[in-house]
């Protein structure tokens, strides 16, 4: 029988549409495999192997839009495929649709290269919405929707007007496309995360992709603060480094925050005679990417759809509020600190400090230990990792210095002195270094390492220590004790744990202003007590500006951490849309 080797012009127009999209060096694979196939078994033959690899095929044509993320993805992609080619197929089609400009490389893109990529994408956008808007077209919501879902926006109030024009305002800066280009890192993280990149054997807590972008973001962070300034009424300046070295937002000022209220709340159960319990809970093995002993995957975590830390945090949330409300059902009142860290491969888990009435405690624990073990709460190593509770001793230092430990190594890994606290267990790095890993984890997955349940409120505490003289004999007490560092007693003036809503004092709220997008913005002024009698905690107006300039941008200082372009208003759509819709000839530029 002979063999066609020769295909014929149909058969190399079917192979060329076939391979379209295939990056060059994939395509010299196939048209040599082809070649060779055409030599010794015919193009029939050939034909057959190609279209038999198509799944394959459309792998590769995935992967050639992914830039700098295609090694990692492309080695996960082969790993699945010995398993299944349908599970890499469908891996592969999801990290491409969470990639949402794979194409441009914007995971490439940093400084200046990501600012211009920002501009043009806001002037292109503006031009069309104008050009729609001046047309008066019907599709311009359309428009603007598809364009938003394409820069992987979450907004999804298409029903209120008033929303939709914020939006678009904020679509005319290159600011709010900057901020969609960002919010991909945490996907990338994710992708990372799911191609093993993050472990103890590689990387701990985070890729080292995601620690060198941390790195840059904290070094153009820091830049920023320095070159702008704030200027009040009273010609008085900073710049924001300054006033941010004064903040929480510096570590020292933090661990001291956190260390006192952690304290007040100690000497509170003693003198209340309340136990303290410390508590560890984690996840179900089917959130974890990777058994730290072996290195290997967890087939369970591939099997449950790879979840991410904040689907794991998610989790853990939903363990915290099941047992919260099951307190709440049965009286039972417990107050503390809850520490969030991850473990080697970017799983979150917590460790709590709970106190309790003594007689409650073991109801308490029944009902943690109850929720912890809802989910999955038969399989392999729950019983000894899920839940775990010990008390403390408050001859052993307390709750404090239980938590001490937890603060620093989350944080900065510094102790009082300024010296590193040790190696951490779970990296094998000294605590210095594994808590900018810690930070950067933090960061990329936007997951809140500290909060105290059952307390009073912090903001009461930041705002009247604000105030240096002409207290009100209302509030007098109540600043003297914070003013103090005496966490306790300010909880006990402002009517003890579990107060609530019945708080001696609040924080009042306005909302009178609008921000740059047009929507009312509410900010903190002041405190109202329950006698309904007020006192301003905000004396200083503040306006942020370039160091030097002479002259404010119109940002008051609670948007100065926001990325602040020059006014847009006169680029905005107009306000009423429905006059667009009926004819009135309404011109986007008014």
């Amino acid at each position: 029988m002979m063999i066609l080797t020769t295909p014929t012009a149909e058969c190399v127009k079917w192979r060329n549409q076939l391979l379209d999209g295939v990056s060059p060096q994939d395509v010299g694979f196939y048209r040599s495999r082809l070649d060779e196939l055409d030599r010794t078994k015919g193009y029939v033959a050939a034909n057959t192997w190609l279209r038999d690899s198509g799944k394959r095929i459309e792998i590769d044509k995935m992967l050639s839009r992914l830039g700098s993320m295609r090694p990692c993805v492309q080695a996960e992609a082969k790993r699945l495929s010995k398993k299944n080619i349908n599970t890499a197929l469908v891996w592969v089609r999801s990290v491409v649709d969470r990639l949402w400009y794979c194409e441009e490389w914007i995971m490439d893109l940093t400084g200046d290269k990501l600012s211009d990529w920002a501009k043009e994408k806001s002037r292109r956008f503006e031009m069309s919405a104008k050009g729609k808007l001046v047309r008066l077209h019907d599709d311009f919501f359309e428009f603007v929707k598809a364009q938003a879902k394409l820069a992987g926006s979450l907004f999804n109030c298409w029903d209120d007007l008033d929303k939709i024009e914020a939006l678009i305002h904020r679509m005319f800066t290159p600011e709010w496309w900057k901020r969609q280009a960002k919010r991909q890192y945490r996907n990338i993280e994710n992708i990372r995360r799911e191609c093993g990149q993050v472990c103890y054997k590689q990387s701990a807590y985070v890729s080292r992709w995601g620690i060198q972008r941390f790195r840059k973001q904290r070094q153009a962070n820091r830049a920023y603060l320095e070159s702008m300034e704030a200027v009040n009424q009273y010609q008085e300046s900073f710049t924001l480094a300054q006033l941010a070295q004064k903040s929480i937002s510096n570590p020292i000022n933090c661990k001291a925050e956190l260390m006192t209220r952690i304290k007040g709340c100690q000497h509170f159960a003693v003198e209340n005679g309340h136990k303290c319990w410390f508590i560890t809970l984690t996840c179900p093995s089917k959130y974890h990417a990777i058994h730290k002993e072996t290195g290997w995957r967890n087939s369970k975590f591939e099997a449950f759809g790879r979840p991410t830390p904040r689907d794991a945090q998610a989790h853990l949330n939903e363990v915290w509020q099941a047992f919260g409300k099951a307190c709440s059902n049965k009286g039972i009142h417990h107050y503390g600190i809850r520490t969030v860290e991850p473990h080697h491969d970017g799983t979150p888990h917590w460790h709590l400090i709970l106190f309790v009435n003594p007689e409650q405690s073991g109801a308490m624990l029944g009902e943690f230990r109850k929720q912890a073990y809802k989910v999955d709460g038969e399989e392999a190593g729950a019983a000894k990792r899920r839940f775990e509770a010990r008390p403390i001793d408050p001859a052993k230092g307390g709750a404090a210095a239980y938590v001490a430990k937890y603060v620093a190594k989350n944080i900065d890994g510094l102790n009082t002195d300024g010296e590193c606290i040790g190696i951490d267990d779970e990296t094998d790095l000294d605590f210095i270094n594994s808590a900018e890993r810690v930070q950067a984890w933090k960061s990329r997955h936007g997951i809140r390492q500290f909060q105290f349940v059952g307390s009073v409120s912090i903001t009461v505490w930041r705002e009247i220590r604000r105030l240096k003289d002409s207290i009100p004999k209302t509030f007098l007490n109540i600043y003297e004790a914070a003013k103090a560092n005496d966490w306790k007693r300010f909880t006990q003036l402002m009517g003890g744990m579990g107060a609530g809503r019945n708080q001696t004092l609040k924080p009042f709220y306005e909302s009178l202003e609008l921000n740059q997008f047009g929507e009312p913005k509410q900010c903190v002024k002041g405190l109202i007590a329950v006698t309904a009698e007020y006192l301003s905690t905000r004396l200083y107006e503040w306006t942020v500006q370039r160091v030097g300039s002479g002259s404010g941008l119109g940002l008051d200082l609670q948007e100065a951490a926001k990325p602040f372009p020059s006014s847009r208003v006169n680029n905005s759509p107009p306000r009423d849309y429905s006059r667009l819709a009926t004819g009135g000839g309404v011109y986007l530029c008014q």
